[in-house]
Order: C-alpha cells, then structure tokens, then sequence
C-alpha cells in the first residue's frame, strides 16, 4: 500500500518508516503539518535534508483553522495528487482524554487507513531498539522539571536509555516523550544515504522548556565517503 508519513524529524517517525518498509507499505513521501508558528527546536530546512537522505519527498502543509477541517483537505488533496492510499504515524498512544487519538477524528469518512507501526510498543524496549539499530538521535527540547541543560544536543545512547528507565520509575514520565517530556531530532541512521550535521545551535528557554535553537545544519557524507 502507498503511504504518506506524518514526520516530525524524531526518533519515533523515523523507526515508524523503518517498520512501515518491512511491513510491506511503499513509503511515497514525508508529510510535515505546520501552524502559523515555526517549530521550536526543528527547522523545516533540516527535515528537508532528512528526506533527502531518505530519497523521499518532503510535503510541508499549512494548516489553518478550524483546525479539523482543515487536516482533512489536507489529507485528502495528498491522497489525489499522490495516490496515497494510507496515513503512518509513530504515536504510541492515546496523547490525553481532551485530545483523544485526533488523526482517528480527521480521518473519519475518509477512506484511508492509518498504520500505526509502534502502536503499545514497550517503551523501554522501544528505546533500546533504537539505539541498536543505528539511529542516531539527540535531544533538542527537554522539560525543566526533568531535564537540565545537558541533555540538550545529547545523542540517544544506552546509558540516556537508563537515565530515561530511572527518571520514569521515579516520577511516572514516558521514557520516550510521548506526554512532551522531551523532543528528539535524528541526524543519521542506516537508511540514511548522507549524514546531518548540526553545526551551530544555541540554547534557548520558555517557562516550562529548554531547548536548542539551530542555526546553521548541512548534510555531510558518511564516514568513508568523499
């Protein structure tokens, strides 16, 4: 089946389009849903480099309100002008009881199925299959009331993995995030033909988030190419 993946340029969409490809799906493009405000931490430019290293195109929509409405054209011009039969998310779960599992809303009456690769996945066995498999991600937004600034530009590795265990047993958080704990950006991983390099950033501050402000990224060829 022809799908589109809903991308946020994390950890979670990109193992999603890894399981998606074995489950047998024909991954035709990456779609990014945007509001008026720019993403925080997550350059549309840099996602572009990432389905450039995925050689996939990037559809970026602007979404606008009423809001429902809205994510349904959306859904339904990508499923005329790209043949898209299918919708992949890497949600794991429902997010909370006020916004219910939304894509099941928009998608309602509309004949597309959504495949939801990590859907009650082990969260710690999530994590460390991740990290096994070569994805490389770092950290871009943390909570302050669990994280401190040196999470900040931190790889995804297997002892964050049981800092991640910890700080969930101790305080009932999601280790992977999925409450907004923290956010994640992949810079490479092994269907990636280029690898991303972040080349300045700096950090920045809300009430309740800290986070990196990227500057300057570029695609670089792996180690062992010229």
């Amino acid at each position: 089946m022809k799908v589109a993946l809903l991308w946020t340029g994390g950890k979670d969409s990109c193992i999603a389009y890894q399981k998606a490809l074995l489950q047998g799906h024909e991954v035709g493009c990456l779609v990014t849903f945007t509001g008026e405000k720019p993403f925080l931490c997550h350059p549309l430019g840099l996602m572009s480099l990432q389905s450039k290293a995925l050689g996939l195109p990037h559809l970026k929509v602007r979404i606008h309100e009423p809001y429902l409405s809205g994510y349904r054209g959306a859904i339904n011009d990508l499923m005329k002008t790209h043949q898209i039969k299918g919708i992949v998310t890497g949600d794991m779960a429902v997010v909370d009881q006020f916004h219910g599992n939304w894509l099941d809303d928009v998608c309602r009456g509309i004949d597309i199925k959504i495949v939801r690769p990590l859907w009650g996945v082990d969260r710690y066995k999530h994590l460390k299959e991740i990290v096994s498999s070569g994805v490389k991600a770092i950290f871009t937004c943390v909570n302050k009331t669990w994280f401190d600034r040196s999470w900040l530009g931190r790889e995804l590795d297997e002892s964050c993995v049981e800092e991640l265990r910890d700080l969930g047993e101790r305080h009932g958080i999601d280790p992977c995030g999925e409450g907004g704990e923290y956010h994640t950006m992949v810079v490479d991983g092994p269907m990636f033909e280029e690898r991303i390099e972040i080349q300045r950033f700096k950090d920045g501050a809300t009430n309740s988030l800290l986070y990196i402000r990227v500057d300057e990224f570029a695609s670089k060829p792996k180690t062992g190419q010229l």
